[in-house]
């Protein structure tokens, strides 16, 4: 008897999906631990020492899965079996339409070197694969544009955002500065305005006030000071009004490469690789 150590689940389903057991025995052979039949010791010894690897595994923490080179192998062979493409029948006839949606598929299948329809194989020639590379190229050349162009809208609406921001910053600096120089020399002002100095720095409010009790009985209130009140609050209104920095983006549209097969005849014929763009 062999038993194959350190196997893993999806290692295993690779070997088994093999059309033949050939790879699986080879690998039994190769690496599987031998025990003579009826060796009861023999197999004591193996579940002992295997039951000690698996405790001091636990011990350490351990808790990984390892995939040989034969396995990765194996699923890279799985992997170039998947399909990598679709198609549909055009109605009633013979023709069938094939559509690749991205490079990784086109790669795929210009690296096999043909695909295959209704289990007919196709194979691509030198000028269809590069029909197909190229119109690959030009639906992500497409992509890419779009692409660029939307990252470029939220880069101008993040920047007028930015500037907005300034703005109100720099205005709302102004009004500070002006509400401290009024209230300094007794001035009257609105208590928005005091409202507004006091957030924006409480230690320039205090001395502005304390400023405001020596000068305050030289002035007396006027229609300016209302008036600039009012500014001040027709300026913080529009402030606080809700701004939209949303973009439009140009949607991506449907795009694939697609290929048109006729199987009528000894020999498939290859019609038509173009790029196609579905708005």
């Amino acid at each position: 008897m062999r038993i194959v150590q350190n196997l893993t689940r999806s290692e295993l389903e690779a070997y088994v999906k093999q059309p033949t057991a050939k790879k699986l025995r080879d690998k039994v052979m190769k690496d599987g631990v031998f025990i003579p039949k009826g060796d009861k010791d023999a197999a004591a010894v193996y579940v002992d020492s295997r039951q000690k690897e698996l405790a001091a595994g636990k011990a350490e923490g351990q808790d990984s899965v390892e995939i040989s080179a034969d396995g990765y192998a194996l699923k890279a062979q799985e992997q170039e079996k998947a399909v990598s493409f679709s198609y549909t029948r055009i109605g009633d006839s013979n023709r069938y339409r094939l559509q690749f949606d991205n490079t990784a598929m086109i790669s795929r299948a210009v690296k096999q070197g043909y695909v295959e329809i209704e289990g007919q194989r196709v194979d691509l020639s030198d000028e269809v694969k590069k029909q197909l590379l190229a119109a690959g190229k030009e639906i992500d050349g497409v992509r890419k544009q779009i692409s660029t162009h939307n990252f470029l809208l939220h880069e101008a609406a993040y920047a007028q955002q930015s500037r907005d921001a300034m703005q109100e910053e720099g205005e709302k600096m102004s009004r500070v500065m002006m509400t401290v120089s009024r209230i300094m020399h007794g001035r009257k002002v609105s208590p928005a305005d005091e409202k507004e100095l006091m957030e924006f720095n409480k230690d320039l409010y205090a001395m502005a006030k304390n400023a405001a009790a020596l000068e305050r009985h030289r002035h007396k209130h006027d229609a300016e000071d209302d008036k600039i009140s009012a500014e001040n609050e027709r300026a913080r209104e529009r402030a606080a009004e809700p701004k939209d920095y949303s973009v439009e983006e140009t949607p991506m549209p449907n795009m694939s490469t697609e290929m048109t097969i006729d199987l009528d005849g000894e020999m498939p014929q290859i019609d038509e690789v173009a790029a196609v763009i579905r708005e």
